[in-house]
């Protein structure tokens, strides 16, 4: 379902338990409805999970308050998709039926979708498996992203049913808003279950991983680049 932008965002609720985390619900100069809408049902998503770990609020709350200026949307990259991008609508449509804020967030994704340039990681055809067609990302924000920021990478990440992705690290705190069902993994430790509506958080440095069960398992993330 594609949502009324401008009935959507003046509905939008702007102040809640995390305070700046939801200021505003004007797009910043030069920023389109789509992404604004996109962002704002980021940070209601976010505001909304009820278990999410203590640490992700100090980086979510740098991270919101960066993106309420606009970045450069000159240099966005021409739309693009891979194979697993033939996954997105039953993921989607598992999101829309998730619960509290997440199918609202699934209609603005859904909505922003056509302008994205999914890509696979580099590499992936030499690993073993279903991983290098079964799996896809997107910048929404950041280098290659529909804006063009160095302080936060906002970005997708979309696996087919049965994928694992590898073990991977990387120095920018990260945090994930989860839409459908899927597994994380922090070194190594058990793997858990955040649930549509969950937030992973990701310490600088620390290495994890994510896998899909039986449906395809979106995401989407927020790096913090910041000092």
């Amino acid at each position: 379902m594609i949502v009324d932008l401008a009935h959507a965002v003046a509905a939008s609720p702007t102040a809640g338990a995390t305070g700046t985390l939801l200021s505003g619900s004007s797009p910043a100069a030069g920023r389109d409805l789509h992404l604004h809408l996109f962002l704002q049902r980021c940070r209601e998503a976010f505001q909304a999970a009820s278990a999410r770990p203590a640490a992700a609020d100090d980086v979510a709350a740098r991270i919101f308050a960066a993106l309420a200026t606009a970045g450069d949307a000159s240099g966005a990259p021409a739309p693009a998709r891979v194979p697993a991008c033939a996954h997105l609508p039953a993921a989607l449509a598992t999101a829309s039926a998730g619960p509290g804020a997440i199918p609202a967030l699934a209609d603005a994704l859904q909505a922003l979708s056509p302008r994205l340039a999914w890509y696979r990681r580099a590499g992936s055809q030499l690993l073993p498996g279903p991983f290098h067609d079964g799996h896809a990302s997107a910048i929404v924000k950041g280098p290659g992203g529909l804006e063009q920021r160095d302080d936060v990478k906002v970005g997708l990440s979309l696996m087919a049913p049965q994928v694992r992705y590898p073990d991977h690290q990387h120095p920018p705190e990260e945090i994930y808003v989860v839409l459908t069902p899927g597994q994380w993994r922090q070194r190594d430790g058990r793997w858990h279950e955040p649930g549509a509506g969950g937030i992973v958080h990701n310490p600088p440095g620390i290495v994890h991983a994510m896998r899909s069960g039986k449906s395809p398992l979106l995401a989407v993330w927020f790096l913090w680049l910041g000092p």
